[in-house]
């Protein structure tokens, strides 16, 4: 029992710094900006909302309180990803949503319609690539306060600094 106690603390201190090492620390978005995220995503039937660093699951829930969609949390925290499907599990929108315990870089995102996330800037400047090259044509891609650097935002809501982008695929080649 004693050993547990010495492990708990372990535990948590790798939950909180482990993921600020790979897309960012935990911060939880304010409601307000939840909400004009799941908007400015543009939801509609059959599209798939991926949340990139799920945390406790506040833009999946409000995506699937709002629209009739799957929706998706990729969480690397561990402690994170438990409190997240139970928060999840506990909802109405139980049967449409998942949270899985990964690196968001090593999920093929393809199946994403729409990308969420709050991470850290150089987390969103790796993610540029992956984006670009996984997400299908027409995606919605919706940053809070982190601009995918070389993309132009289709929208830049200035109050809550929230970049909103779509994915274009030209010939050869991919312009966001």
């Amino acid at each position: 029992m004693s050993a547990l106690w010495l492990a708990l603390p372990v535990i948590v201190v790798v939950s909180i710094v482990f993921p600020a090492f790979v897309g960012g620390a935990y911060s939880p978005t304010r409601s307000r900006v939840v909400r004009k995220m799941v908007e400015y995503a543009r939801l509609g039937p059959g599209d798939v909302l991926v949340d990139l660093g799920a945390g406790d699951g506040r833009i999946l829930l409000e995506a699937g309180r709002c629209h009739p969609v799957r929706v998706v949390g990729i969480e690397i925290d561990p402690l994170r990803w438990v409190y997240c499907r139970l928060r999840l599990w506990a909802s109405p929108v139980r049967e449409r949503a998942s949270v899985r315990l990964a690196n968001f870089f090593d999920v093929d995102l393809s199946f994403a319609t729409a990308v969420t996330f709050y991470l850290s800037q150089a987390a969103a400047d790796k993610l540029k690539e992956k984006l670009e090259k996984e997400l299908p044509d027409g995606a919605r891609v919706v940053s809070y306060r982190r601009p995918v650097p070389g993309w132009r935002p289709e929208h830049h809501d200035i109050e809550d600094d929230v970049y909103v982008y779509v994915i274009r695929r030209e010939k050869g080649g991919t312009k966001s």
